[in-house]
């Protein structure tokens, strides 16, 4: 039987603009999934959707929303009046079940990388599944040899997916540094490979690389980890903030497995997942367009218990 945590989760996003902007159109996605990962094998974790809450100040003139051909959920909102602030306020509460390998890693069998790339490749006649869509280059991921080189170091022929998922997550811990600010989203993985240090989406971004390099599924997720204070000290509002890493398609019997290469550890209860990309372009928490606002301040304060 699964192991399972309740989590709550706040994500404020506070724009303060220099003069009156006269109109925003604004998309977002933060509502958690529901049912992520249900399914799968004896390395997933899935989450229950308790309750999602929205709040927009001041007062939108239209919101709707949709699932997208992902399964995350994006809200949309307009403000067609002169406004100087908009606060987003998201609050979430999930139940998080954890399907982890009571054993070693080790233990676990699964197919072969080589295997894997052999029935992810497209045959006349053959049903395309969803899982097959996330081999393929993206607008944050480019397919290079030197990643699949990079790669080939943990991933030999006939190496079992799990294993090498595991070995290259924590071959990207061990030599790539975080360092806050580092990057923007505009680096690329080829300068994130080159510099060694970046941030979790730069690493999810780089074991994406080479994992499709290499001729695998896997995704980007976006989502929350639970971050502990120090000993005796108390947690402090809105110090988490929004966290990335990878999953990898391991066949039909394991199914997606997800990977920290920030963290080096298989994301358990401590995560809570919103939403599934090709990247980030995929998944960013906010977006949109201002008409006038000129300069703008940024806050965000995220809060996981």
């Amino acid at each position: 039987m699964p192991f399972s945590e309740r989590r709550k989760v706040t994500h404020v996003t506070d724009y303060d603009y220099q003069q009156p902007a006269e109109c925003s159109q604004q998309i977002c996605i933060l509502q958690p999934q529901e049912g992520e990962g249900m399914e799968a094998g004896p390395l997933r974790k899935g989450q229950r959707l308790i309750s999602h809450t929205l709040k927009i100040r001041p007062n939108p003139s239209t919101v709707q929303s949709n699932t997208d051909s992902f399964g995350n959920v994006v809200h949309h909102f307009e403000m067609n009046y002169p406004h100087d602030h908009l606060e987003v306020h998201s609050e979430s509460e999930v139940e998080v079940s954890s399907f982890l390998h009571t054993g070693p890693i080790d233990d676990l069998i699964s197919p072969s990388w080589n295997e894997l790339v052999d029935q992810l490749r497209y045959q006349a006649g053959q049903a395309i599944s969803n899982d097959y869509q996330f081999r393929f280059e993206s607008k944050h991921v480019p397919l290079l040899d030197s990643l699949r080189d990079y790669g080939s170091l943990d991933f030999w022929p006939g190496r079992q997916v799990v294993h090498a998922g595991q070995a290259l997550m924590q071959r990207i811990f061990r030599e790539f540094s975080y360092q806050s600010g580092s990057t923007t989203i505009h680096t690329t993985v080829e300068e994130v490979m080159q510099s060694r240090e970046g941030v979790c989406q730069d690493f999810a971004h780089v074991m994406l690389g080479v994992l499709r390099s290499l001729g695998l599924s896997a995704r980007y997720v976006s989502g929350y980890m639970l971050t502990e204070p120090p000993p005796g000290q108390p947690k402090l509002l809105g110090a988490d903030a929004s966290h990335a890493w990878v999953s990898l398609w391991c066949g039909a019997e394991v199914g997606w497995v997800d990977f920290d290469p920030t963290n080096n550890q298989l994301p358990d209860t401590r995560y809570v997942t919103v939403a599934v990309g090709r990247d980030y372009a995929d998944v960013p928490p906010m977006r949109g367009v201002v008409h006038g606002g000129g300069e703008h301040t940024l806050k965000v304060a995220v809060t996981v218990f």
